[in-house]
């Protein structure tokens, strides 16, 4: 099956031509257990007209799991498709595993070929109040509209991802699969998952309408909601407001729940992510809130836990002040044996930024400068050569400094920080000649996380203590860039993902940053436009980690010790985005740009631990490839940008903190 737009070379579901997707992921092919055994189909034995013609009903033979289905599959102004599974045994079946393909076109072939021919597939299966939008990866417009997938009986408790592998690597995101139960691999997952019992001759429905929408604010008109919350994230001590008219229930322990006109007040005492049932019946709607400690005591506990679990302490010399990875299960470190994203290197940096910052903030005691000073000197002796070029960790081979670009500007930003709690002049002028190397191995034309807000951050220092020169000249730097980037339009260069949300976003600063450089409104234009762009990697999904998240689907297997591909919600560099709409000028401010950074900061809490531990990846489909997964992977890892990216956000942009 395949749905035609206005726009015909906009491919909203996996192109047969794709190698890797076969018969059995085909729309609406799919799979069951029971108590009698289990099937796959997805060749019809029967296929008829129905009614008038204007409906196809197929007939598949599922009789090694007691059971047959019948799909009628309707067109006209609308399409749908209604399921119905009937028991053909004489006795009493449990459906433990039921899931349905459906195989949205959530891919990166290249940054240019995702832009005009792919889609982000936004996924919410909350019970009865289920539904998928399928937006076009640059955006919508008059040509490019939303597919949207509507649930109009029954309810979905999850969905998993299959296809995730070596061979479909980080761009590609998988088969998606909805699953009205996924009991049988995963029980636990999405607040637990139901079984469904079916008397000899009886059946179970499940139906969804798709159609096209000019923008999901069209389709969620649509789609009257049956509850609406304040917020899906809050601190603990404060409250969300659900207004709805229907009963709503804690699903999970230790959420109170009060009435109130209109609705509920939701509050916990403890941190942590709770589901709540909205309705009642095997259809009602669920979804998942986040109550969270402030913004000062998530980074005062993930301080402590680095500065007791951490640091290589062990290692000779300068090299114990390393910040590694650690398993939260046992305590011990993760060593690297070569995998970089395990390197005391590269991502690990955050953790010093993260904790320079939050000093500079008087948030840290000054013991807290001592560690970071013994890291810096690690740094110094193993991270950073002669030639003021960079690796990704101590235990990389020294052909590999200046290899990898994305680590420079993190650590200039370092620099900076501390500078401003030292006052040591070598710290600018380190970051200056690393920036200048990193131009010098191409800078200019690669999409480096933070690169120009760093270079803002530090021409406003050199400004300072007089050094303008430099500092224009760095700016210069990041104008042309600006232009470089203007002038491939949507050809960009793969990076370590062929495209992905944290290029998109660093683009976008990028923009942000030449504009305030030079006033130019042809900078503001084309944040405009790259703004769809980045905006369309978060959905609107009615979940606390999944609002205005941005999709990536690869970060488990190459940071976490599970090793596991598939959807991480939230990760940690979704917050990127939560920079750019703050970052945004006057012009393009708006309540709702607020209102959407700060719900994805909020959300990121979701990583850290009352312990001040941590997860690099909460892997969130009910199950990948088969094996068991809405759980955290427990390598406390990279995760710590979001707080720094937080904290420079109110360091360097005014951004109040206050409870948050």
């Amino acid at each position: 099956m395949r749905f035609v737009s206005a726009d015909p070379t906009r491919k909203y579901l996996i192109d047969s031509a794709v190698d890797w997707h076969t018969v059995e992921h085909y729309w609406g092919a799919g799979f069951v257990v029971t108590g009698a055994g289990s099937a796959h189909w997805d060749a019809a034995e029967r296929t008829q007209a129905g009614d008038g013609g204007a409906a196809l009903i197929q007939t598949y033979d599922l009789a090694p799991a007691g059971l047959r289905l019948n799909v009628t599959r309707t067109g006209g102004a609308k399409y749908a498709e209604r399921y119905e599974w009937t028991n053909i045994t004489d006795r009493p079946l449990i459906i433990t595993e039921l899931g349905i393909q459906t195989p949205f076109n959530d891919r990166y072939p290249s940054a240019k070929q995702a832009l005009a021919e792919c889609v982000n597939a936004h996924v919410f299966t909350g019970g009865g109040w289920s539904w998928v939008i399928a937006e076009p990866m640059c955006g919508t417009d008059v040509f490019n509209r939303c597919l949207c997938l509507k649930l109009t009986e029954g309810a979905l408790a999850g969905y998993s991802i299959e296809s995730r592998n070596q061979n479909t690597g980080s761009d590609v995101r998988g088969h998606i699969v909805l699953q009205v139960t996924d009991y049988a691999r995963n029980p636990q997952a999405f607040g637990g998952q139901p079984t469904i019992a079916l008397e000899p001759g009886a059946s179970y429905v499940l139906s969804w309408e798709l159609d096209w929408y000019v923008d999901r604010d069209a389709f969620l008109a649509h789609y009257p909601e049956p509850a609406h919350f304040s917020s899906f994230a809050e601190t603990v001590g404060r409250h969300i407001h659900v207004a709805t008219p229907l009963p709503v229930s804690a699903i999970t322990d230790g959420l109170d729940i009060e009435a109130s006109n209109g609705g509920y007040y939701l509050t916990a005492s403890e941190p942590g992510t709770y589901y709540v049932r909205i309705g009642t019946g095997p259809d009602a709607a669920k979804t998942e809130v986040l109550f969270h400690r402030s913004l000062q005591d998530t980074v005062v506990s993930r301080a402590a836990y680095i500065a007791s679990h951490q640091i290589a302490a062990d290692r000779p010399g300068s090299m114990s002040g390393a910040f590694v990875p650690v398993d939260t299960r046992t305590g011990l470190r993760a060593d690297d044996g070569g995998w970089p994203d395990w390197t005391d290197g590269s991502e690990r940096i955050g953790m010093a930024v993260m904790l320079q910052k939050a000093i500079n903030q008087e948030w840290l005691g000054a013991d807290y400068q001592g560690i970071v000073d013994r890291w810096f000197a690690f740094v110094k002796d193993w991270l950073i050569n002669d030639r003021y070029e960079m690796r990704r960790g101590s235990s990389q081979p020294k052909s590999t400094f200046g290899g990898r670009l994305y680590d420079v500007p993190w650590m200039v930003e370092f620099c900076c920080d501390h500078y401003r709690a030292t006052g040591d002049a070598a710290d600018l002028y380190l970051a200056v000649d690393l920036l200048e190397r990193l131009n010098e191995l191409g800078g200019e034309r690669f999409l480096s996380i933070s690169y120009g807000e760093t270079v803002e951050y530090l021409s406003r220092l050199l400004d300072k203590v007089g050094r303008a020169n430099e500092a224009d000249q760095l700016r210069k730097r990041v104008v042309a860039s600006a232009n470089h980037f203007i002038s491939v339009g949507e050809d960009l260069p793969a990076h370590e993902v062929a495209y992905e949300q944290s290029v998109v976003a660093p683009l976008v600063n990028l923009m942000l940053s030449a504009y305030r450089f030079t006033g130019n409104a042809d900078y503001l234009a084309a944040v405009e436009e790259r703004l769809d762009w980045l905006l369309s990697f978060g959905g609107p999904q009615p979940d606390c980690r999944l609002y205005g998240i941005s999709i990536r689907h690869w970060d488990g297997y190459w940071f976490g010790i599970n090793r596991m591909f598939g959807d991480v919600f939230p990760h940690y560099w979704s917050a990127l985005t939560a920079t750019a709409l703050v970052r945004l000028p006057a012009e393009l401010h708006t309540p709702e740009t607020n209102r959407l950074a700060d719900a994805i900061l909020r959300e990121n809490m979701a990583n850290y631990n009352a312990d001040g531990s941590a997860t690099c990846a909460f892997v969130f489909p009910s199950s990948v490839d088969g094996r068991a997964a809405n759980v955290a992977d427990p390598l406390v890892n990279d995760q710590d940008w979001h707080l720094a990216m937080w904290l420079r956000l109110i360091q360097n942009e005014g951004l109040g903190c206050a409870e948050g």
